[in-house]
């Protein structure tokens, strides 16, 4: 089942530690594998284990039970919300009023019965108990559990006909997709509490987005889309789907991501399985329920909500109405629908939506605009015949008419490349441009491309880049973006023309570990800005292992630390790989004659520690054997914080090709280097 980290621990009884605990969120989802066993087999040996565990919650949590905290209800909400949505569908397929009434007091008592007085995962904010939910405004906190509260909240309104969390409900998704929200659909940017940072604070290589939040952003939107029946709310769901969601998982199926960065320098690789594994598992859960997203229906209107090859049944009060879909959609333009009325003429209201991508921005909210700012002249055809002036409301264009058997709907999408900006506020955007088509964001991978992708500047758009389907491969059938005349900067500094070729953002990592980028900079200034740069001496550095989001030319790039602990610049280390001996390659343009090397240890006090020793060699030949390197007969390799450690070569001249450090870390840490500097010879 799902099991998302963040504080998660056990009080000394049962029910003792409700906001870590994690014992209601673990059940939740006991009780949804109990509704959809029952829902695919019909049985209900789990559901009436389900429903058995439910009343006892209730008595515990409402009722009292003598058994547990003294008799007196315990009346705490969860810190890690889930419950509310699981007793919502138990409701839905037992029709027992007592698992909606527990869903709706769980949300009801949140911030009001309990909240925490702490900071970090303690914090009032951290699990939304910070307030009533129906005075919350803002998304704050872990981001799965705030995505599954407003989930619950939207549920629990709509099938009470309690309208009194709307205004919160609108309030924090404008929030969301105003200030807080990645171009990919991804939520909570923040490490630490992974979670919502503050408004605009939306790094890129540094991005948490865990995959369950970004589940957590389709569920949410899926159910707002029911409650106001606007077509904006799936279009956030359709590019957190198509984009952030299918990124936590590998095209073979085996292999997911924790976090979801837009940008990596190539030392980031999804794992087959994780100590927590929530993300793989929530994947597991959302997959089959898209197939139920497709479609939704009142007495007399079908709403096409998403776009995929399907068939369906839909019982509307006239009679039963079957649609077959065809599309390649998210790569094909056009959507064909040919409708199966049970009645030989039967009069019902069928809605397309419109997606957002089609106007002037990608996706709905503040953040982002197209740079053209141009609109997709997008087309309506029913039984081939154009339906002239076609309008929308709420996000879908009606076709209100009496349906035959065989009556054929098209819908053309038209899907240029378009470029996008995001809003000023958005500081790790500024004089950046990300690329996208249709509802898919493209991204480089330095594996298709001459160097690495975050070196790449697009100083002007191509209007018509070569869009191309791939060939036998991993990536057989997608479609990919190809030759986007572009400027690439090289570690020396130097600027090239170039060009730039992209995949889905959903596909990257298919081929080996590789660097990665979606926004590239619109000037070499900000190009510049955001880069390291080799000496002039030293054509490559090369260390044994890099810790993800870091960069060994960090250390080289002549930044003066103030002590060993110095956070505010960049530096390299090995972690997590605790204890085991490492090294850093050196190789210089030509010929170098070498007078002294001198580093500065980064220490954190933590997993990242001064080494317990460590040494140069050097060979003097292209591809020469490593030889030790010839230490002036008073120098040491000495081990001091805050300082240089600094040795000499031995003679008058002492000509190398390349130069190693080898570094022995201690037992239980790894190394970490925060500047490296060479003396030589003019």
């Amino acid at each position: 089942m799902p099991t998302c980290g963040g504080g998660a621990g056990m009080g000394d009884k049962p029910y003792a530690w409700v906001v870590h605990s994690h014992e209601l969120y673990n059940v939740g989802h006991l009780y949804e594998a109990a509704v959809a066993y029952y829902q695919a087999t019909g049985k209900t040996n789990l559901l009436d284990i389900a429903e058995k565990s439910a009343q006892h919650v209730n008595k515990v949590f409402f009722e009292g039970d003598p058994n547990y905290n003294g008799g007196v209800p315990v009346n705490q909400a969860p810190g890690h919300q889930e419950i509310e949505l699981a007793l919502v569908k138990l409701y839905r397929v037992t029709g027992n009023s007592l698992y909606l009434d527990m869903a709706k007091k769980f949300v009801d008592i949140r911030g009001i019965t309990y909240v925490p007085d702490g900071e970090g995962t303690m914090s009032p904010e951290y699990a939304q108990q910070h307030a009533p939910v129906r005075e919350q405004c803002e998304a704050v906190g872990h981001a799965v559990r705030a995505v599954y509260l407003y989930s619950a909240m939207s549920d629990v309104g709509s099938l009470t006909a309690d309208p009194t969390m709307n205004p919160a409900l609108d309030c924090i998704w404008h929030n969301i997709v105003d200030t807080r929200m990645h171009i990919t659909g991804g939520l909570g940017a923040i490490h630490g509490i992974e979670g919502f940072g503050p408004e605009y604070e939306l790094p890129n290589k540094e991005a948490y987005n865990e995959t369950c939040a970004a589940v957590g952003n389709v569920f949410f939107n899926h159910r707002m889309f029911l409650l106001e029946k606007d077509g904006k709310y799936m279009d956030v769901a359709e590019v957190a789907l198509l984009n952030n969601v299918l990124a936590g998982v590998n095209l073979e199926g085996n292999k997911f991501f924790y976090v979801n960065p837009l940008e990596s320098s190539g030392r980031i690789d999804r794992s087959h399985w994780f100590g927590t594994a929530c993300c793989p598992t929530n994947l597991a859960r959302l997959i089959p329920q898209v197939s139920g997203l497709m479609y939704a229906h009142t007495a007399n209107e079908i709403y096409c909500a998403f776009y995929t090859g399907n068939s369906v049944e839909i019982p509307l009060t006239s009679g039963k109405v079957a649609l077959e879909q065809t599309t390649g959609y998210p790569f094909d333009e056009q959507i064909r629908i040919t409708v199966q009325p049970e009645k030989k003429k039967q009069k019902f209201a069928m809605k397309l939506r419109i997606p957002t991508w089609t106007g002037n921005q990608l996706v709905p909210g503040k953040l982002y605009y197209y740079i053209d700012n141009s609109i997709s002249d997008w087309e309506l055809f029913v039984n081939g015949k154009k339906v002239e002036n076609a309008v929308t409301e709420k996000g879908f264009v009606t076709v209100n008419r009496t349906w035959q058997k065989g009556d054929r709907v098209e819908l053309r999408l038209p899907m240029p490349v378009r470029y996008t900006h995001a809003i000023e506020e958005v500081e790790a955007d500024r004089n950046k441009v990300a690329v996208s088509r249709g509802p898919l964001v493209y991204c480089a991978e330095g594996i298709d491309n001459e160097g690495e992708a975050d070196r790449y500047m697009l100083p002007q758009i191509s209007l018509n880049p070569a869009v191309v389907k791939e060939q036998p491969g991993v990536l057989q059938g997608i479609e990919v973006i190809r030759n986007i005349p572009a400027t690439y900067l090289d570690t020396k500094g130097q600027l090239h023309e170039s060009r730039l070729n992209l995949v889905p953002y959903y596909a990257w990592n298919n081929r080996g570990v590789s660097s990665m980028n979606v926004w590239f900079a619109e000037n070499e200034e900000r190009l510049r800005e955001d880069l390291d740069f080799l000496p002039v001496m030293i054509r490559e550095v090369a260390a044994s292992h890099t810790h993800n989001g870091e960069s060994v030319l960090s250390i080289v790039n002549g930044k003066h630390p103030s002590h060993s602990f110095d956070t505010a610049i960049e530096r390299w280390t090995s972690y997590p790989q605790v204890g085991k001996p490492q090294y850093i390659d050196f190789l210089f343009e030509q010929p170098t004659d070498l007078k002294s090397f001198s580093v500065y240890w980064y220490d954190d006090n933590g997993g990242v520690q001064i080494p317990a020793e460590w040494s140069l060699e050097y060979t003097d030949r292209e591809n020469g054997a490593w030889k030790p390197f010839p230490l002036y007969s008073t120098d040491s390799y000495s081990i001091l914080k805050d300082q240089f450690n600094l040795v000499h070569s031995d003679g008058d001249s002492f000509v190398i090709t390349a130069l190693r450090l080898r570094i022995i870390p201690r037992e239980n840490s790894a190394a970490g280097i925060l500047q490296i500097m060479f003396d030589v010879k003019n």
